[in-house]
C-alpha cells in the first residue's frame, strides 16, 4: 500500500510540474499554399512568424525561385484580408547579407528608425491615403525593414497603419 502510496504522489508531483500545454492558434493558409513548417525545412536561416495577427486574417505563402522546391532562397507571408480580396500586410524575408545591411544602412537617411524588439528598425511611411482603420488610425502604410537574429526582414502595407505594422513586427519570434 505505501509502494502504491508513492508511485502515486511521484506521479502527481511529475504532472504538476509538467507546463501546460496550450494549443497554438490555428493559421489559415489559403490558394493551397506551402506552410511554415515546409518552409522552415527548406531554407539555410531562422523564420520569423508574427504571433499577432487578427483570427479573420489569412496566410498565403510565396516563394523565391519560383519553380525550386528543395532550396528556397526568399519567401514572402502574404496576409490577406478574411475574403482574401486584399493583402493587408506582406512580409519578405531572406538570410541576412552584406547587401541587405547596406540597404538598411542607406534606409537610415530618409526612414525613421524604430525600435524592433532590441532590433534597429526603420520605417517609411507611403503617401497618405486618407482612410482610417477600425481604432480611428490613419491608414498611410509604409515600409518596414529589420535585421532579426540573421534574417533580413522586409514588410509593408498599404491597407494597414503604421501602428499596426509595429505591432505585428514587435511580435515576431
Amino acid at each position: 500500500m505505501k509502494l502504491l502510496f508513492k508511485r502515486l504522489l511521484v506521479v502527481f508531483i511529475l504532472i504538476q510540474n509538467i507546463p501546460v500545454i496550450v494549443q497554438a492558434k490555428e493559421i489559415k493558409y489559403n490558394h493551397e499554399s506551402i506552410t511554415l513548417s515546409e518552409i522552415k525545412r527548406k531554407v539555410d536561416f531562422k523564420v520569423v512568424v508574427p504571433q499577432s495577427i487578427p483570427n479573420d486574417w489569412t496566410l498565403e505563402i510565396k516563394t523565391y525561385p519560383w519553380d525550386e522546391k528543395d532550396k528556397i532562397t526568399n519567401f514572402r507571408l502574404h496576409y490577406m484580408d478574411s475574403d482574401d480580396k486584399y493583402l493587408l500586410i506582406g512580409i519578405e524575408q531572406s538570410k541576412e547579407s552584406s547587401n541587405s545591411s547596406k540597404i538598411s544602412k542607406e534606409m537610415d537617411i530618409n526612414a525613421e528608425q524604430v525600435n524592433i524588439t532590441g532590433h534597429k528598425g526603420f520605417f517609411v511611411e507611403w503617401g497618405n491615403s486618407g482612410e482610417l482603420d477600425k481604432k480611428g488610425e490613419l491608414i498611410t502604410g509604409g515600409l518596414l525593414r529589420w535585421i532579426q537574429e540573421g534574417t533580413y526582414v522586409e514588410m509593408e502595407s498599404s491597407r494597414v497603419s503604421r501602428n499596426k505594422m509595429l505591432e505585428v513586427a514587435r511580435s515576431m519570434k
